[in-house]
């Protein structure tokens, strides 16, 4: 199969640059032939899998397309859920307590779910400052969640997540992607959102669900349509 590298871009979601730069380095099956790049269909879905990108080819499997399309954080915090109240004097106690009343997540893989927050955090912090801690997997958890789904989760009492600026934590942004792209989507219109010194102080009245999605839609609005909103 030929396509240009313009094509095999919006065939993954990536830059053309990107795809470019991973063709002179061998990071990618793709044989450059002038303006085209001569692949196998199959191998590039393999490749794509591996690395968690979506991969969406005319005349493939419908697997293949996986847009992002109208993927918003309401949308995921609507799935994810609102939790308040939530107890602990530690990070392994904070995480246990949130992954046990989370209420999309079957309670076999309960489990699973909180040795994978443990061992990110255990990498690194997730605290990002401002009082506020992002959890994730370090790896996509599609065998946990088909679609995003982002917790929003509010402490009784602050707990020291060794944030990058040492402040304690009290508000958590749990966050389940089934691809590297979705969650890069979506970090990327929540850390948008926690720039903005109001929302972050608004955040900190631990907000009922109903307040907490109407003020992060007035956050997105201000960000450029995701695709499918066009």
């Amino acid at each position: 199969m030929e396509l240009s590298i313009e094509d095999i871009a919006a065939a993954l979601g990536l830059p053309a640059s990107k795809i470019d730069r991973w063709i002179r380095q061998g990071h990618i099956p793709l044989i450059r032939s002038g303006p085209l790049c001569r692949f196998e269909p199959e191998a590039l879905r393999k490749w794509a899998a591996q690395n968690h990108l979506s991969l969406c080819l005319e005349g493939g499997p419908p697997s293949d397309c996986r847009p992002l399309a109208a993927e918003t954080l309401v949308s995921a915090l609507t799935r994810g859920g609102i939790y308040h109240g939530i107890d602990g004097a530690s990070v392994p106690e904070i995480l246990a307590a949130i992954t046990a009343r989370l209420t999309f997540i079957p309670a076999a893989h309960k489990e699973e779910l909180l040795q994978r927050l443990l061992e990110r955090e255990n990498l690194t912090s997730t605290g990002i400052g401002k009082g506020v801690a992002i959890p994730h997997p370090r790896d996509p958890s599609g065998r946990l969640v088909e679609a995003p789904h982002i917790a929003a989760c509010f402490l009784r009492t602050p707990v020291d997540f060794r944030a990058v600026d040492d402040r304690p934590v009290t508000v958590l942004f749990v966050m389940l992607c089934p691809t590297v792209k979705a969650h890069l989507h979506l970090l990327s219109r929540l850390s948008y959102g926690l720039r903005n010194a109001e929302f972050v102080a608004f955040l900190k009245s631990a907000p009922s669900a109903a307040a907490l999605l109407e003020a992060v839609a007035a956050v997105e609005g201000q960000l450029d349509p995701t695709p499918g909103e066009r």
